[in-house]
């Protein structure tokens, strides 16, 4: 009965090791690592410790700051975050542009990833259709995908009127951008 039980605690405690290793660079619905929508702007370094986030002044820019770029060990910006002002003086997180593959879905998707991905793993909720680029919203995950319209095929490279389907994009199309929009949470 106690080696059931030792053994079951070994489980458990490798089990949430390896939960925990991921969950600083997971990206999930109102999630990118251990971001969320509640995060404040101010909490953003003491929680992204290991990374790098380039000066801000939340007082500068009429009261706004536009964007805090985060950088990775070897010096690349790695994720762009754009604040959500609610008030005066709670600054959360709107949006993240994610540049940096490290951070993932359970399922593999990561701005390194292509069209296939997409297409075989989620459900594309809208595609929408701009001059120069096809924008993939996928809702599962709270995330907008651009794709640049000059991997398409030609007769839809130039449109911006015609209806895009999901099987006339290539599986190969990489992305352009990779944005994670969060949900304000309901008071």
């Amino acid at each position: 009965m106690k080696f059931i039980q030792v053994i079951s605690i070994l489980l458990i405690i490798i089990t949430t090791s390896c939960d925990s290793s991921n969950s600083e660079t997971i990206i999930a619905k109102n999630r990118l690592g251990l971001l969320t929508p509640t995060t404040q702007v101010n909490e953003i370094n003491t929680i992204l410790k290991n990374d790098s986030i380039a000066e801000f002044d939340l007082e500068s820019r009429l009261n706004r700051v536009n964007e805090i770029e985060v950088f990775n060990k070897e010096g690349k910006v790695s994720i762009v975050i754009e604040p959500n002002y609610q008030n005066d003086s709670l600054f959360t997180i709107n949006e993240i542009q994610i540049l940096d593959p490290k951070y993932k879905t359970k399922k593999g998707l990561s701005v390194d990833s292509n069209f296939k991905t997409i297409y075989e793993n989620y459900k594309i909720d809208n595609i929408q259709n701009s001059i120069n680029s096809v924008i993939l919203s996928i809702d599962e995950i709270g995330a907008y995908i651009v794709i640049d319209k000059k991997h398409l095929p030609s007769k839809l490279k130039f449109d911006s009127e015609v209806k895009i389907e999901a099987n006339q994009i290539p599986n190969e199309a990489p992305f352009k951008y990779f944005w994670l929009r969060f949900e304000e949470p309901s008071l």
